[in-house]
């Protein structure tokens, strides 16, 4: 039963990173975070960024909203495009290892 129950966890995690993966390919944020000529930084800097905010309650939410309002983000359209809803669950990904 100990054995099932680590299974499933394991899936759980593997799923939910890749959907928050596939997230950022929908909302366009690998036109600019991948390996591309523009300078946004890449997933693991990201991460490693915002690494001091795991397990923190509600950073992912207070961090989306900075990702959708913030002065410096309101010129980039994939940004601007995020639901709060997406972009908590982006910024939980990527304080979570963007794995």
């Amino acid at each position: 039963m100990k054995k099932l129950c680590i299974f499933i966890a394991l899936m759980l995690l593997t799923s939910t990173s890749y959907a928050n993966r596939q997230l950022a390919v929908r909302n366009g944020c690998m036109g600019c975070h991948a390996d591309t000529e523009y300078d946004a930084p890449s997933w693991p800097k990201l991460a490693a960024k915002y690494e001091r905010y795991r397990g923190q309650a509600d950073a992912a939410r207070l961090q989306g909203e900075k990702l959708i309002k913030g002065k410096a983000f309101k010129s980039i359209k994939a940004h601007r495009k995020l639901t709060p809803t997406n972009a908590t669950d982006l910024m939980q990904w990527i304080i979570d290892g963007s794995d």
